[in-house]
């Protein structure tokens, strides 16, 4: 039968090297999509979760630490760059620490995933050219290896924060659940596309780590958007999707201020109008 189902339909093909990933049928809706997408992650879920553990177990490998370095890594940053802010700010370090760990970690993990996923079908070539394989489940490959790298690092979070900050734990941050969520389905749709596009443009990967590091900066991560909104800047991170998909957990994770509906409908449902609406300091928090 070839590359035809049982419909006449085609099939997907993959093939490793850059040349085709899949070849185009017709379509069935949205619906359709999501349903057979779903279908071949539920038939290879199996190798998938033995190449999320080997992931895993290799990045460490050999490491007197191993996982701890998920945590160590964002906590270190947010000590170093939270003790020097404090002081050239006159902010307290219990309050200034805390709030760049929990940026970090969703920043760490998106950035991290995008940068992980151009190379995925690259790694995975021997997979797709030696067995009928879906192709799909390799960008997830990735993004879950490093959601699950961000839980261990939200766990942490939670036990330091539960030493410096006690009197803020409350039932609030129980919504950084569905913040979390969404992260993980912005990201993996992510991961979708890096890993297409840099299978044709090699040169993209390289690039595209230059555009984090400098969206990185852009997003307000290490600092408030009081600074920005103070120098007539708010545009950068108004229309900054990364801004908001950080609000959504880190203002949980934190106990104090929770984000509005506009901020989640903003990530749901992306448009010109939820953008565009005179803005202020307290719209997400």
């Amino acid at each position: 039968m070839g590359n035809k189902s049982m419909n006449g339909s085609p099939r997907p093909v993959a093939k490793a090297g850059g040349n085709l990933i899949v070849k185009k049928g017709k379509g069935y809706g949205m619906i359709g999509c999501l349903s057979r997408y779903f279908a071949e992650i539920y038939k290879n879920r199996f190798l998938l979760k033995v190449l999320v553990q080997r992931d895993i177990f290799m990045k460490y490998r050999r490491s007197a630490l191993g996982i701890f370095w998920a945590v160590l890594t964002p906590l270190g940053l947010a000590v170093i760059v939270g003790g020097v802010y404090a002081i050239l700010f006159g902010t307290s370090p219990l309050t200034l620490i805390p709030l760049i760990f929990a940026s970090i970690n969703p920043w760490s993990f998106m950035s991290g995933t995008a940068d992980g996923a151009t190379g995925c079908f690259l790694a995975a070539e021997g997979y797709i050219k030696q067995s009928t394989v879906g192709t799909i489940i390799f960008p997830l490959r990735t993004t879950i290896s490093n959601f699950i790298t961000l839980l261990y690092s939200s766990l942490t979070f939670f036990a330091i924060y539960l030493l410096m900050q006690p009197e803020l734990f409350s039932w609030k941050m129980l919504l950084c659940l569905p913040g979390l969520f969404l992260m993980f389905c912005f990201t993996l749709g992510i991961s979708n596309i890096t890993s297409v596009v840099n299978l044709y443009f090699r040169d993209y990967a390289p690039i595209q780590s230059l555009l984090l590091q400098g969206l990185f900066y852009a997003t307000p991560i290490i600092y408030d958007t009081s600074m920005l909104d103070e120098k007539g800047a708010a545009i950068i991170y108004q229309v900054n999707p990364f801004y908001y998909m950080i609000e959504v957990v880190r203002r949980p994770m934190l106990g104090e201020v929770l984000p509005t509906v506009r901020c989640y409908l903003i990530i749901t449902f992306p448009n010109r109008r939820t953008i565009e609406k005179p803005h202020s300091h307290a719209d997400c928090h």
